[in-house]
């Protein structure tokens, strides 16, 4: 099945260089041959709240989204966001707004929290969807 949209995650070595997964990105433009992209990045500091928010709605919201759809099943970038949370076994409240309110976008969980919700994302998607996750500790 051909797709229009590729989500990747990757790092900017020491020395400037872009560092991407190319074998799916080869594999894609070999896809759409002559065809115009679109490119947008966004840059966040190794380990930070910033860069796992980023990671989480630009790279694994999308991916799953698209292993939705692989399987015949049609979900927005916001419906596979609520899926995807309310599915997740773990701890979903959020303590700033006062005990027992759970929050409602899985960009809404603390840093330990996010942590927790993406290493269950990456086992579901190997588990249920046949689609690879890049590991969470490389963010």
């Amino acid at each position: 099945m051909k797709h229009n949209t590729l989500s990747e995650s990757g790092i900017i070595a020491n020395d400037g260089k872009l560092r991407l997964p190319m074998d799916r990105i080869n594999a894609f433009t070999k896809e759409h041959k002559g065809q115009r992209v679109i490119v947008q990045f966004y840059a966040a500091a190794l380990g930070s709240s910033e860069a796992q928010r980023t990671y989480y709605k630009k790279y694994i919201v999308p991916t799953i989204r698209q292993a939705f759809m692989e399987l015949g099943e049609r979900k927005s970038e916001a419906q596979t966001d609520r899926w995807l949370l309310e599915n997740y076994p773990g701890d979903k409240e959020e303590s700033e707004i006062g005990l027992g309110t759970e929050v409602e976008s899985g960009g809404q969980l603390s840093q330990s929290q996010m942590s927790d919700y993406i290493d269950w994302i990456k086992q579901f998607a190997a588990e249920n969807l046949n689609t690879y996750i890049e590991d969470p500790r490389t963010i």
